[in-house]
């Protein structure tokens, strides 16, 4: 009997092991980006603007999105390299020490300020020919980066805002400039931050001497007055996160407040993130957005062109994946460096 039992387990480990195994590719993470082709969002989709309600926009303006995986199952991985227009890279840098919580974090973070400066720069341009448009912004400087050896952790949240580090003798600093100047190492110092209920916090924090560094990276923002910006604006929540749809953002915007229809019944798209003196920069995925593209069938599609002594330029990598792909890229593909480039090409279409 106690043979027959052990002949039994013995059954069933080699019966259910297959699966075992598959359930294993199903759930087990390994450290990769996976990137797809994604699809178009139209702007107005999600910036609402209320001013020329009477405006007859014949054409689109959309970002471009991608589907982006981080951390993919083995499964994932695999179903992935069956895709020509899939790539995986290794992650790196502070991407191996964030959560997929934490990185989602800072991507809506990223899409929420490039929201504020696509209105902020389109509102700027078009109030030049309309007194009516007014804009208003204030600036805020935010947690965007936390290092693994940062005290309180778990406390400071990404997006938080900062307030002032007071250290001994009640000095003061409220610019996050002048913190390293101010503070020297091993010392403790009290930081105030606010959260995004509106509430105010402090927490105390030391200089680490071996990377200079309290441990929180801190970056600047405009973010829009809603209260004294006219026309009024709303904007539709999305999961989709990133700041690389600001140009696009911007173009839509500003073609709202004007009363020419800078889209000529064209279904325009692209990418591109917007500075606030309305530079074009730098994206990531231009592979799946350029396939993504073409896949959607775009008119034109507005691509970063950088100046030519930068290290990479979005556009030379967007030609090369056109040849990779057999894609011709005359006539739709379109290399911009600021948004004031963008709208001279669609005026020059009329």
């Amino acid at each position: 009997m106690k043979q027959l039992t052990e002949h039994y387990w013995k059954y069933l480990v080699v019966l259910f092991l297959p699966y075992l195994f598959f359930l294993f590719l199903l759930v087990y993470p390994i450290q990769f980006y996976l990137y797809s082709p994604g699809g178009l969002t139209e702007v107005e989709n999600l910036i609402e603007i209320d001013y020329n309600n009477d405006k007859i926009t014949e054409g689109t303006i959309s970002t471009t999105y991608i589907v982006s995986i981080k951390r993919p199952t083995y499964f994932q991985f695999l179903l992935g390299s069956f895709s020509p227009y899939t790539s995986m890279n290794a992650l790196s840098g502070s991407s191996l020490v964030y959560t997929n919580e934490e990185i989602a974090q800072i991507s809506y973070l990223d899409k929420a300020t490039s929201v504020d400066a696509s209105i902020i720069v389109a509102y700027m341009k078009a109030a030049e020919n309309n007194s009516e448009i007014v804009i208003d912004y204030v600036v805020k400087t935010m947690v965007y980066g936390k290092a693994e050896y940062l005290d309180h952790y778990d406390e400071i949240a990404f997006g938080d805002e900062f307030v002032s580090v007071i250290g001994d003798g009640d000095f003061m600093v409220t610019d996050s400039v002048d913190i390293s100047a101010y503070t020297v190492d091993d010392e403790e110092y009290d930081w105030t931050f606010k959260n995004s209920d509106g509430e105010t916090y402090t927490v105390t924090l030391s200089k680490d001497p071996d990377f200079d560094k309290f441990g929180v990276t801190l970056k600047t923002y405009y973010i829009v007055d809603e209260e004294t910006t006219f026309p009024k604006f709303s904007i539709a929540n999305t999961n989709i996160g990133g700041p690389s749809g600001g140009l696009l953002q911007t173009l839509s915007v500003y073609n709202m407040l004007i009363d020419e229809d800078l889209t000529h019944g064209l279904k325009i798209a692209g990418t591109g993130t917007i500075a606030y003196d309305g530079s074009v920069g730098y994206i990531g995925g231009v592979e799946q957005k350029v396939v993504t593209a073409y896949l959607n069938k775009v008119d034109l599609f507005f691509m970063p062109s950088l100046d030519e002594d930068y290290y990479y330029d979005n556009y030379q990598e967007a030609l090369r994946v056109c040849e990779e792909y057999g894609f011709n890229p005359e006539g739709w593909i379109i290399p911009v460096s600021s948004f004031d480039e963008a709208i001279a090409y669609l005026e020059g279409l009329a």
